[in-house]
């Protein structure tokens, strides 16, 4: 079956290879994706095939909390990417079920990290019987949170080298950062 949607960004090979980084620890997500504002899970670090966790942000001041699950994590060296996917869980806010027009959504992200490499998202979701009224409205709400994924997928190698300046004292934080978060 093919996908709903798909998106690409090319990126140089050292910002590919920050993504694939990021996009694998769950500890740095609240850094580089900017609807993850915290977290929950019941594992730190690296993430693993079968991982549950959720994300939580405020909008329009109630709390929404999105389940996900990692479908499959596959790595290769020849050449080298990153690929990662994805099951939505479902989706509560302010403790009550919401999100129902989406019946289901699958997301795999591909890091390609080469010359000519880059991101790539792939969508796959069904809308609710109920909901065909509004296929327009959601299609475009989903499109609308992918490309933002992307974009904060883009701008991660961005974000993580901009916390710290290119000093000695930055570099030394840089190495920490990367032994904290690799000693899993």
């Amino acid at each position: 079956v093919s996908p709903n949607g798909v998106w690409r960004e090319f990126l140089e090979i050292e910002q590919a290879k920050y993504v694939a980084i990021n996009l694998l620890n769950l500890d740095n997500w609240p850094q580089w994706n900017s609807t993850a504002q915290r977290i929950l899970s019941s594992e730190k670090g690296y993430l693993r095939q079968g991982q549950r966790f959720d994300l939580h942000r405020i909008e329009r001041q109630q709390l929404i909390e999105e389940m996900w699950e990692v479908k499959f994590i596959r790595k290769g060296n020849n050449p080298e990417f990153t690929e990662i996917g994805f099951d939505w869980l479902g989706q509560i806010s302010n403790g009550k079920k919401s999100g129902n027009a989406i019946k289901s959504l699958s997301l795999e992200i591909t890091v390609l990290c080469q010359e000519e490499g880059g991101v790539e998202i792939a969508a796959w979701w069904q809308i609710s019987k109920w909901s065909k009224f509004f296929k327009a409205k959601i299609e475009n709400s989903a499109e609308k949170k992918l490309k933002q994924i992307r974009k904060d997928a883009r701008l991660a190698y961005f974000r993580t080298k901009s916390q710290y300046p290119e000093t000695l004292a930055g570099r030394i934080a840089q190495i920490r950062f990367c032994l904290l978060y690799t000693s899993d």
